[in-house]
């Protein structure tokens, strides 16, 4: 989003942007719904649940897959072979949140329990590489560029268990765009070329992650070298960003999963949550699915 307007994409497609930090989901999504912003960002398995309770918003589009991981300790035991985080404690910062809707279902995937094979620990997030260290868990899960870091800073001793694009979640997406219904209503076109200039700079991304990275460095609050940064984009898939009926299709396949574990409602239909939720505007109206 930062690089749309510092390359002038924004400006290039008649828009003004101004941009407001959020400490948390819910406050987001709260911010979107009620018009205070016409927009916001975030990771659709932090969305999921508090959509299904009845935000009054849409989500527009995907930005791009592949920004969380699961990382534990050698000296705890821990592998690339995922069958050994069996029996371990994994730590989390939220019981609800993105890391643990992301990776109960990854473990279920790939013939893990997440219920009765591993146990879910919540810390604080600064405190989750301190609780690895002390032994109070033997793994842990959080979104990059942290997780990279800190298996930079661990000398070899963090091994990834999963990301977000581990099988068989390879192409899925893993950001979304949030758009209030205000907005929609009131200039659909604003919106849809907000979304043109996002995936444009995607795009960007995709061909020259260092520009990127040198955007993220200028403003994002985690401090870490340029060429670390670039790394972690690398990492990721820029070129997917779903929009419409591909956005939909993302939407129903998360809602149908989190009905597996419990997160959200065992009578929901992945297929109407979808149609209810994604608004196509490349289209005049709200799309049907």
């Amino acid at each position: 989003m930062i690089l749309a307007e510092q390359t002038g994409l924004y400006r290039d497609r008649g828009l003004k942007v101004e941009f407001t930090n959020w400490t948390d989901t819910p406050s987001l999504l709260e911010a979107v719904a009620t018009g205070k912003v016409d927009a916001g960002a975030g990771m659709i398995m932090q969305f999921m649940r508090p959509l299904e309770q009845g935000f009054d918003l849409k989500l527009v589009a995907g930005t791009h897959g592949g920004c969380m991981r699961m990382v534990g300790s050698r000296r705890a035991g821990i592998t690339k072979d995922i069958s050994s985080v069996r029996g371990k404690t994994i730590g989390i910062a939220d019981a609800t949140g993105f890391a643990y809707n992301t990776f109960a279902l990854l473990l279920k995937s790939n013939g893990i329990d997440p219920l009765q094979d591993v146990v879910w620990q919540v810390y604080p997030a600064p405190l989750l590489e301190a609780a690895l260290m002390r032994g109070d868990i033997q793994a842990y899960a959080d979104s990059d560029p942290l997780m990279y870091l800190a298996q930079r800073r661990s000398g070899g001793d963090l091994v990834e268990i999963l990301s977000n694009l581990s099988a068989p979640w390879q192409g899925r997406v893993c950001c979304v765009v949030a758009a209030s219904n205000t907005v929609l209503r009131r200039d659909r076109s604003a919106v849809l070329a907000m979304i043109d200039a996002m995936i444009e700079a995607a795009e960007i991304c995709v061909a020259d992650p260092m520009e990127i990275a040198k955007a993220f460095v200028q403003y994002g609050a985690i401090k870490a070298p340029v060429e670390d940064i670039a790394a972690v984009l690398r990492m990721q898939t820029h070129h997917m960003h779903p929009v419409g009926h591909d956005l939909a299709a993302e939407v129903a396949f998360y809602a149908a999963q989190l009905k597996t574990i419990g997160v959200m409602s065992a009578d929901l239909d992945p297929q109407a949550f979808a149609q209810n939720i994604v608004d196509d505007v490349t289209k005049g109206e709200p799309m049907h699915v």
